[in-house]
């Protein structure tokens, strides 16, 4: 910065003070000269007024009306060059801008005004070139840390450390990112807010210093961390959408059981997950207007209020969650909170397990989330079905296919079966559950018959039928569900 003071020093002009001390660290920005008795309109602030005095005029008033003028729009001082109009600086001049605090420097005559304008010019032009350097040097030190994938976190200590200011990056939800204070820690009531724009994806960068306002260095500087902010922000959701893609897979292929337990604890390792911990598998859906990708974060937000550790991928109409855990009680609480604090959503809960059978967990939680009514389902619901979840697929598939035959193929066939043996085999329950009339029930059923040889009816095909039906949810449980980003 260029200060009034720092002019009078240029030995080269030998400018001397002849008011207005107070005022001498004054920065100045420019210089203009002028002749004017009211050069202000064309002024913004500033600048160093050079003139010979032909506008100050002869009078104490006007002398004193001209201080007033210059120093109220923020004029940095002035400089009177002497043997022209004025042999020495008026007096009334002197007095009044002694009392504003207002610099009035005296040009010696044989001192053209080229000369001084040359001078402070050559400083201004090195001062906006350190400036520029300095600001470069901070551009090119976050360039870096965007490349090391350092984080938000070092971005906004470069920032911070340099302009000397709070940080913190908020998303759209209003969410602080990262946050990072200096010696004094400030509020954002009233910070500088900038945006950081990466794909659809809007940030703000807040910013809030102490004592001053913003320098255009500062401003600068900022600017840089907008830029390299948005870098960091596209990188990390390139990378998180790789990681999800990659968390999906790994899921997928556990709870197909694709896995030997050397892969397993390979991919597992490069989630920072370790292959012999406890996981319990979660499930949720969402409304029906909610995204996969939407419900994943709403559930994951609620986990990590609590802290909890986890592994996450949105799969299709759902999301799926390995959740580090060493209780059962424990697990279905954390799925309680997660239904609370997020209204509408439904849990499904496997049971805790280690390894590969994790995928059992997923299956469970999977079977859980579809046959359940309330908020939170979990393996402890299933009955029978967690017995047959446990069987190998080819074994249901021909005790499916004996009992039932092509009738297996026919969903509004097994579904009307399935509400008559759950309602006891009560045909009116079961039709009023169904939305149709018995009879037509009754017609089903009779089809059944003439496709299977079996009828609810018979007690000693009715437990055959029934355990049909549960072996073909649990196939259905392993039926694969697509990975989705």
């Amino acid at each position: 910065m260029l200060t009034v003071r720092d002019i009078t020093l240029l030995p080269e002009l030998a400018l001397g003070v002849a008011a207005g001390a107070d005022g001498l660290d004054n920065e100045v920005r420019w210089l203009h000269v002028s002749e004017l008795a009211d050069p202000t309109p064309w002024l913004e602030g500033g600048e160093l007024l050079i003139t010979t005095g032909l506008g100050i005029g002869s009078a104490a008033r006007s002398q004193r009306e001209y201080a007033r003028r210059l120093s109220s729009h923020g004029l940095a001082g002035l400089a009177l060059g002497i043997g022209f109009g004025f042999a020495e600086p008026p007096h009334a001049l002197v007095a009044e801008a002694d009392q504003l605090g207002f610099p009035v420097l005296q040009v010696p005559y044989e001192v053209p005004f080229i000369a001084l304008t040359k001078a402070v010019s050559r400083h201004l032009a090195n001062e906006e070139l350190e400036r520029l350097t300095r600001a470069l040097a901070v551009h090119e030190r976050l360039s870096q840390a965007v490349l090391d994938g350092s984080g938000v976190q070092t971005l906004l200590a470069v920032l911070g450390d340099h302009v000397g200011c709070s940080l913190a990056l908020v998303d759209e939800s209003g969410r602080v990112v990262a946050e990072r204070h200096g010696a004094e820690q400030l509020d954002f009531d009233d910070a500088l807010e900038l945006p950081v724009v990466a794909g659809s994806d809007i940030a703000t960068l807040r910013a809030a210093k102490a004592d001053s306002a913003f320098t255009e260095e500062d401003r600068l500087v900022l600017h840089h961390g907008q830029t390299a902010l948005a870098l960091e922000v596209s990188r990390r959701r390139a990378v998180s959408s790789a990681e999800l893609r990659l968390a999906g897979d790994l899921l997928d292929d556990l709870e197909h059981d694709r896995l030997d337990d050397r892969e397993l604890a390979r991919r597992m390792a490069a989630f920072g997950l370790e292959p012999g911990r406890t996981y319990a598998a979660l499930l949720a859906v969402g409304g029906d207007e909610d995204s996969a990708e939407a419900t994943r974060l709403a559930v994951a937000a609620a986990l990590d209020a609590r802290e909890a550790r986890y592994l996450s991928a949105a799969r299709r109409d759902r999301a799926a969650f390995l959740l580090v855990t060493d209780d059962e009680d424990e697990t279905l609480a954390v799925a309680a909170e997660v239904a609370d604090a997020a209204p509408g959503i439904k849990v499904g809960v496997g049971r805790p397990s280690a390894g590969s059978a994790l995928g059992r967990s997923l299956l469970e939680a999977r079977a859980a989330l579809d046959a359940g009514a309330g908020p939170v389902a979990s393996y402890r619901d299933l009955g029978s079905l967690e017995l047959l979840l446990g069987l190998p697929s080819a074994s249901l598939e021909a005790f499916v296919h004996r009992v039932l035959g092509p009738a297996a193929d026919s969903t509004g066939l097994v579904e009307s079966l399935a509400a008559l043996l759950d309602a006891g085999c009560r045909w009116s329950d079961a039709a009023d559950q169904l939305g149709i009339h018995r009879h037509t029930l009754r017609y089903r059923m009779e089809r059944l018959r003439r496709e299977t040889g079996r009828h609810p009816d018979d007690p000693a095909q009715r437990m055959e039928l029934w355990l049909a039906v549960k072996a073909r949810q649990a196939l259905q449980a392993r039926e694969p569900v697509s990975a989705g980003a």
